[in-house]
Order: structure tokens, then C-alpha cells, then sequence
């Protein structure tokens, strides 16, 4: 048999291994997923109002609606103009149907817009309602 010598790189040719920067990258990427805090709605700051009732337990399916003293509305976390709110509802309910309404007021929001968000979800086809508060020991 006759074999062809085949043509090979030059052995004393340098090369890079890429395999300790490849571990050192993804120790980083482990690191900084570890590290990192995350938080549910990081800007909204609400005073709920004192009570003494029975806890509510939540439904699987809520909606979260937070009343901000100085008269924002934000809808699981995100802003909503009031004269959207109506339709803002209507197409979380048309997504998903929603079991409950939970409404986080700050205890100086204005009665009227306590009432005009309990119309719009009750408006959207929403049927439960609960008002979020804390403790009367807090």
C-alpha cells in the first residue's frame, strides 16, 4: 500500500486556547446573574391605610391596581392615564379573565379616585374587589 503523506500546519506554529477565557466569561455571567437584586414595582410608593379585618386570600387571578397620593394610577405596575382605564381593563380581562381586583390606595388619595377606579374595573366585567392594607400594629 502506498500512503500519501498528508500536508499538515507547521507544529512549531503558536495557537490560542480559548477554553480558560471561555470558563473566566462564564464565571462572570453566573456572578452578575447572582448578584443581582430585582424588585416587584421599584418606584411606586403607597401608604396603605390601617385596618383590622380578616386577611382576604388572594385568587389565582388578580389584577393589581395602585392609587398613588398624588393621583397616579399605575395597572400591574405600569402607568395608565384615567381616561384609558376603562379600555386598559377591558384588555386585561379580554387576555386572561380576571377573579379579582386589588386595589392599593394610599391613604391621601381622593375618595372619587378610589370610586372612579372601582367603576372601571367593575366597567371591565371584573366581579371581586379587595382594598389592600396593613395591619393597625404595623
Amino acid at each position: 500500500m502506498n500512503f500519501e503523506k498528508r500536508i499538515s500546519m507547521d507544529e512549531n506554529e503558536p495557537s490560542l486556547n480559548l477554553t480558560p477565557l471561555m470558563d473566566i466569561m462564564f464565571l462572570l455571567v453566573i456572578f452578575f446573574a447572582v448578584s443581582t437584586t430585582f424588585k416587584v414595582f421599584p418606584g411606586i410608593s403607597v401608604d396603605l391605610p390601617g385596618a383590622e379585618a380578616e386577611k382576604i386570600q388572594e385568587e389565582e387571578k388578580s389584577l393589581t391596581a395602585i392609587l398613588t397620593g398624588a393621583g397616579e394610577i399605575f395597572i400591574d405596575g405600569k402607568p395608565v392615564e384615567k381616561d384609558q382605564l376603562v379600555d386598559t381593563l377591558r384588555e386585561k380581562q379580554k387576555e386572561s379573565p380576571i377573579n379579582m381586583f386589588i386595589l392599593e390606595a394610599d391613604r391621601t388619595a381622593q375618595h372619587g379616585q378610589v370610586v372612579t377606579l372601582m367603576d372601571a374595573a367593575k366597567q371591565a366585567g371584573i366581579l371581586h374587589l379587595a382594598i389592600s392594607t396593613r395591619s393597625k400594629d404595623d
